[in-house]
């Protein structure tokens, strides 16, 4: 996965600026010769109810108005970001738990550890319908 370092500072300052709490947002782009490219991130809300400091929830009505906006300018979902506050940047038992129950198949996830609300570290990870599991994906800031 390709991202300009100003959409990779986006991501890190918006995981930074909702700490403690989860962060979530959609990553849109291009995917071509196997390489997915991403031109834009958009900020969601995160609308957990109940533990928005450990879940994240997107709710269907903006994915649906990110997709209707991401086609009109040519682009695709390529996949979405989210931060774990206080703990490292990989998906969580969770986050494979709600992948495997979705259309997730080769869906790219981007996971910000944020490291006291200070430092955040994002990963990429694909998730594999096959291995019912998450494989880290190569994060080409450029």
């Amino acid at each position: 996965m390709k991202i300009d370092r100003a959409l990779s500072d986006e991501i890190c300052a918006h995981a930074l600026s909702g700490y403690p709490y989860e962060v979530c947002g959609v990553m849109l782009g291009r995917a071509e010769g196997g390489v997915s490219r991403v031109e834009r991130v958009v900020r969601v809300t995160n609308r957990e109810p109940e533990t928005p400091k450990i879940r994240y929830q997107i709710a269907p009505k903006d994915l649906i108005r990110i997709q209707r906006e991401g086609r009109e300018a040519g682009h695709e979902i390529l996949g979405y970001y989210h931060s774990h506050p206080d703990h490292p940047a990989r998906p969580s038992e969770t986050d494979r738990r709600i992948a495997a129950e979705g259309l997730s198949d080769g869906v790219i996830h981007v996971v910000v550890g944020v490291d006291a609300g200070r430092e955040a570290t994002p990963k990429a990870w694909i998730f594999q319908d096959a291995t019912q599991g998450f494989e880290e994906e190569a994060l080409e800031i450029v």
